[in-house]
């Protein structure tokens, strides 16, 4: 389950890299042409991307046994995650409500992803 979870995780980082590059860069280049703003929204895209990527690496190699994790740190690959996902639905729930319906899909799956990465501690 550890696996799964860590291969989900791993194919989320580089969606969340593309689909930012893809959509969320050039909607908000027609917006504004604010290089600060641009810039920043890339920078938030990567740091989330990557820090995704290895959440996931870490996830694999531990499920696979080539890296261990003692004590409380078992636990850091799903805190992330958690902090990722709490944070996310609390800010949708409090302030954009309106990015519940196109956020549905990813809030399923990282549910799944914590769902599996519970189960394999």
């Amino acid at each position: 389950m550890g696996l799964a979870a860590g291969f989900i995780i791993t194919l989320i980082s580089f969606a969340h890299i593309v689909y930012g590059e893809q959509q969320q860069i050039p909607a908000l280049k027609k917006i504004t042409d604010d290089p600060i703003i641009i810039g920043s929204l890339r920078i938030m895209i990567y740091q989330g991307g990557i820090l995704l990527f290895a959440v996931g690496i870490i996830q694999v190699l531990v499920s696979m046994e080539i890296i261990q994790l003692p004590g409380i740190s078992a636990y850091f690959p799903v805190g992330i995650v958690l902090i990722n996902f709490v944070t996310s639905f609390v800010l949708m729930a409090s302030i954009h409500r309106e990015v519940f319906s196109v956020a549905i899909p990813q809030l399923v799956v990282f549910s799944i992803i914590i769902v599996l990465q519970l189960l394999s501690l």
